[in-house]
C-alpha cells in the first residue's frame, strides 16, 4: 500500500511539473519548481529501491533456436521437422565446378567403380535453379541416405541401388523415373551424362506429385553427438595435430584437407586446386572430417564395389580444429545411424563440433595410405 502511495505522489507531482512548464505564458516558475523538488527529495527517502521490484517481474521466457540436426548450428524454425534431401553429385573432373556442394552440410564422399568416386551431399533443404550435376546411384550411398531419412535425389542407378531402394523403402526423386522431368533438366552446353541438373522448385514439385511423406520419421534426432563447448581432442588419449589430410581413394582421386588457425576450418582440395562451389565462388570448408575405415570388394565382374556397413564396427578418424584421433565406429539395423565413440567398447559417444562435416568412406586394407601432417 505504502508503495502505491509514493508512486501516486510521484505522478500527481510530475503533472503539476509538466503543466508549469507548458505554460504559454513567461512566467516565473521557479517557485513552483522549488516546491515540487523539495516534495520528491522529502519523499524519496521513504522511497523503496525500485530497481529490485523491476528484478522481481516475471521475465518472458526465451524462445527456443531451432538447430539443424545435420550440422548443430541454428536453423529456421520453417524447416524444423522437415526431411533433409541427399543428393548424388557428379564427381569427376570434367564435372568440376559443381554447383551446390557448398551448400551441404554433410559431404560423404566413397568410391565407386573404376577408381572414381561420388560424392553425396546431405542437406537440412534444397536452394537455388541449378544444383548438380547429378548422377547415379551406388546402393552403399543408398544406406547412408536412410540414416537420415532423407529424399533420395539421384539420376540414375545400378540394379543393386534398386534392390536396396526397396528393401529399406528409401523415397527417391529419380532422372529414370517419371517425376524427373519435373525435377531436372539438361544443359545443352556441357555433353551428356555430365549435364543434368535439379532446380530446387523442381524437385518440391516432384516431392509434391509423388506424394512424399514431409516429416521425417519418428525417434530420429541430431545426426551426431554435438558438443555445447568448443572440442580439439587435447584431453583425448592418442591425440595428434594435423593440419594436412590426404585420402587417396585412387590414383585418379586423391583429394587433401588443409586447415587454417584463422577460421579453425579445413579446405578441401581436388585435382591440384581448391574444390570451389560454382555457385557461390567459395572453397568447400570443413568444420570436422571423418573417415570411417571399412571392409570393401569388388561385387561382380563389372568392378562395381560393395562394402559392410550394416550390423558392423570398426576403426574410424575424428579431426577438427588441428588435431586428430582414431574413434570407433559401430552400425546396428539399416535405418540406425553410424555411431562413433572414444572407446572400443562403445560406451562414450564421440563429441562433435558443431559446423559441417566431410565424411570419407575408405578401405580397411588401405588406411596406412592416408596421410597427415602438422605443417
Amino acid at each position: 500500500m505504502k508503495n502505491k502511495i509514493v508512486l501516486t505522489s510521484l505522478i500527481m507531482l510530475s503533472t503539476v511539473f509538466v503543466s508549469l512548464s507548458g505554460c504559454g505564458k513567461k512566467t516565473d516558475n521557479s517557485s513552483a519548481i522549488k516546491n515540487v523538488t523539495s516534495v520528491v527529495s522529502n519523499t524519496s527517502t521513504n522511497m523503496p529501491d525500485l530497481s529490485s521490484l523491476v528484478s522481481e517481474l516475471p521475465k518472458e521466457p526465451e524462445k527456443p533456436v531451432y538447430t539443424s540436426p545435420l550440422s548443430g548450428k541454428p536453423l529456421d524454425e520453417k524447416y524444423k521437422n522437415k526431411r533433409p534431401f541427399a543428393f548424388m553429385f557428379n564427381n569427376i573432373e570434367f564435372a568440376y565446378p559443381q554447383t551446390g556442394t557448398g551448400r551441404a552440410e554433410i559431404i560423404y564422399e566413397i568410391l565407386a567403380e573404376g577408381g572414381i568416386t561420388r560424392l553425396m551431399g546431405v542437406f537440412d533443404y534444397m536452394k537455388g535453379d541449378r544444383i548438380g550435376s547429378v548422377r547415379s546411384a551406388r546402393h552403399y550411398y543408398v544406406d547412408f541416405a536412410n540414416e537420415f531419412d532423407a529424399i533420395f535425389v539421384h539420376f540414375g542407378q545400378t540394379h543393386y541401388a534398386i534392390d536396396e531402394i526397396k528393401k529399406l523403402g528409401v523415397d527417391t526423386i529419380s532422372g529414370l523415373s517419371w517425376e524427373g522431368a519435373r525435377a531436372f533438366y539438361r544443359d545443352n552446353s556441357i555433353r551428356a551424362p555430365h549435364n543434368a541438373f535439379a532446380s530446387a522448385k523442381g524437385l518440391m514439385k516432384a516431392m509434391k506429385d509423388k506424394k512424399l511423406r514431409t516429416k521425417p520419421r519418428k525417434g530420429l534426432s541430431s545426426h551426431f553427438n554435438f558438443s555445447q563447448d568448443e572440442e580439439v581432442n587435447n584431453d583425448e588419449k592418442g591425440s595428434f595435430k594435423t593440419n594436412y589430410v590426404k585420402i587417396p581413394f585412387s590414383a585418379y582421386m586423391t583429394p587433401s584437407f588443409t586447415y587454417s588457425k584463422k577460421d579453425k576450418l579445413y579446405t578441401r582440395y581436388a585435382f591440384g586446386t581448391k574444390h570451389i562451389d560454382k555457385g557461390t565462388g567459395k572453397a568447400l570448408k570443413f568444420k570436422n572430417i571423418f573417415i570411417q575405415f571399412v571392409n570393401e570388394y569388388n561385387k561382380d565382374r563389372n568392378g562395381y564395389q560393395t562394402m559392410d556397413l550394416i550390423n558392423q564396427s570398426g576403426n574410424a578418424y575424428y579431426i577438427t580444429n588441428g588435431r586428430g584421433i582414431k574413434v570407433y565406429w559401430e552400425k546396428n539395423g539399416g535405418a540406425d545411424k553410424t555411431r562413433f565413440y572414444y572407446d572400443k567398447a562403445h560406451t562414450e559417444e564421440v563429441r562433435v563440433n558443431t559446423g559441417k562435416t566431410y565424411y570419407a568412406v575408405f578401405p580397411v586394407n588401405r588406411k596406412e595410405m592416408i596421410t597427415f601432417k602438422k605443417k
